[in-house]
C-alpha cells in the first residue's frame, strides 16, 4: 500500500453530542459495581456512529422504577415488551441486547479523581436518562429537518488545505 491522505478511514468512537438521540442497546454486561452491587453494562450506540457505555444498579431504591423507565423506552420505540419477570437475571440481559431506546445525553459537570489521585474536570457528554416517547418529542426529539444536515458550512465551495499553511 502507498500512503495517500485521501484514503485515510473516518474518525470511529465518537460520543453522543448533548441532546436526544435514538439509539440501540447493542450489547448488555453483567458486571459488579466496585461495591460489589449487581449491575448491567450497556453498550449504546446511535445512527450514527456515536458510542457511549451505561450502568444499570440493582438492589437500590429506584432500580426498579429505572428499569420500567427503559422498558417503556423500548415500547414506545415500537417494539413489544415480553411478559417475563426482569430484573438482574439473564433473560432481562439476553431481552434488552438489541433494543431502541431514546436517550438524553447531556455535558458531564464537576470533577473527578484520576487513577493517580488527582482532581481533573469532567469533559464529553454521559447518558442521564431513558426517555418515553412524550418525552422524546418534548425534548426535540424527531424534529430535526433534512435541510439543516446537510447544511455546507463552508459555503459550497471546495476547501484545499496544505500542510505548508499551517501556523504550526
Amino acid at each position: 500500500m502507498q500512503y495517500n491522505r485521501n484514503e485515510m478511514s473516518n474518525l470511529t468512537g465518537q460520543g453522543f453530542a448533548a441532546g436526544v438521540h435514538i439509539a440501540t442497546i447493542v450489547d448488555v454486561k453483567n458486571q459488579q459495581s466496585k461495591n460489589g452491587d449487581p449491575m448491567f453494562k450497556f453498550d449504546i450506540e446511535g445512527s450514527n456512529g456515536e458510542t457511549a457505555n451505561n450502568w444499570f444498579l440493582f438492589g437500590k431504591p429506584w432500580s426498579d422504577s429505572g428499569l420500567q423507565r427503559i422498558l417503556a423506552s423500548i415500547e414506545d420505540n415500537n417494539q413489544p415488551i415480553a411478559p417475563m419477570d426482569y430484573g438482574h437475571n439473564e433473560q432481562t440481559l439476553k431481552f434488552l441486547k438489541g433494543k431502541r431506546v431514546f436517550i438524553l445525553v447531556k455535558e458531564r459537570t464537576g470533577t473527578y479523581i484520576d487513577k493517580n489521585g488527582e482532581e481533573k474536570a469532567a469533559t464529553g457528554t454521559e447518558i442521564k436518562n431513558y426517555l418515553c416517547r412524550s418525552e422524546f418529542a418534548s425534548m426535540g426529539g424527531g424534529q430535526q429537518s433534512q435541510a439543516a444536515s446537510q447544511v455546507d458550512s463552508f459555503g459550497g465551495s471546495p476547501m484545499e488545505i496544505s500542510d505548508d499553511e499551517l501556523p504550526f
